[in-house]
C-alpha cells in the first residue's frame, strides 16, 4: 500500500512538534535549518532562557540527529516530538499506518503489544474513542535487550473504519518516571488527532 494518509493535530505546536522526515538532495541542510529554528523558538518561549548559546545548539543537534536517524531505524510514516521543557529530554512519537486486517479487537491488542512477550508485568490497557475511531492504548514496561535497562512504551492504535486503515502511535523511553508522569498529556494529544486523507 502506498500510504497517502497523514495525521493532523490542534495541539500546541510549540510542545508537540512535527518532525520532518526528509531524504534526497538538500535534506541535511533542511534538517539543520529546522532543528536550529525550533531550538531557538522553544528556548525563546521557556520561562527561563538558556544559560548560554550552547544549550540552544545542543537541543538543535539532538533534534537534527533524531530527524536524520529515525527513518533509518524504524518503519515510520510520520513523527512528533513532545518537548514541553527544553531542559528535559524530549520524547519522540512515531506513527505507522497500514491497511486494516483481521478482527478489530484482536488487531488493536496486537498493535499496542498487549500480549507481546517480554513485559515485566501485564501492560495497562484501556479502550477509547476519538475522532480517528475506535482505539486502544497500552503502557508497557520491559527490559531493553539493547540497553539492558527498564524501559516504558506508550502505544496507541486505532482502526479507522471508513478509510480501511489501522494507525499506530508509539513512544519508548528508558526515563520511566518521565514517560509515565505524562500519560495524561499523551492521551490528550491522541484525542486531538485527525486524519488528513489524500483529498484533503
Amino acid at each position: 500500500m502506498n500510504i497517502q494518509f497523514a495525521l493532523d493535530t490542534d495541539s500546541d505546536p510549540t510542545v508537540w512538534l512535527g518532525l520532518p522526515l526528509l531524504d534526497g538532495r538538500g535534506a541535511g541542510r533542511e534538517r539543520r535549518k529546522w532543528a536550529r529554528r525550533v531550538a531557538e523558538v522553544v528556548w525563546g518561549l521557556a520561562e527561563e532562557g538558556p544559560a548560554g548559546k550552547e544549550e540552544v545548539k545542543v537541543l538543535a543537534r539532538q533534534l537534527e540527529a533524531t530527524a536524520e536517524l529515525l527513518p533509518q531505524t524504524l518503519p515510520v510514516h510520520q513523527a512528533f516530538v513532545y518537548l514541553p521543557d527544553p531542559r528535559r529530554d524530549f520524547l519522540t512519537f512515531v506513527v505507522h499506518i497500514d491497511v486494516s486486517e483481521g478482527e478489530t479487537e484482536s488487531t488493536l491488542a496486537q498493535l499496542v503489544q498487549k500480549d507481546t512477550p517480554g513485559a515485566l508485568q501485564d501492560p495497562e490497557v484501556v479502550d477509547f474513542d476519538t475522532e480517528l475511531g475506535r482505539g486502544m492504548r497500552s503502557v508497557r514496561y520491559f527490559v531493553s535487550a539493547k540497553a539492558g535497562e527498564i524501559c516504558c512504551s506508550v502505544n496507541y492504535a486505532w482502526r479507522v473504519e471508513h478509510l480501511g486503515i489501522d494507525v499506530v502511535l508509539r513512544s519508548i523511553s528508558d526515563n520511566v518516571g518521565w514517560i509515565t508522569a505524562n500519560v495524561e498529556e499523551f492521551d490528550a494529544f491522541a484525542h486531538s488527532l485527525s486524519v488528513l486523507a489524500p483529498e484533503d
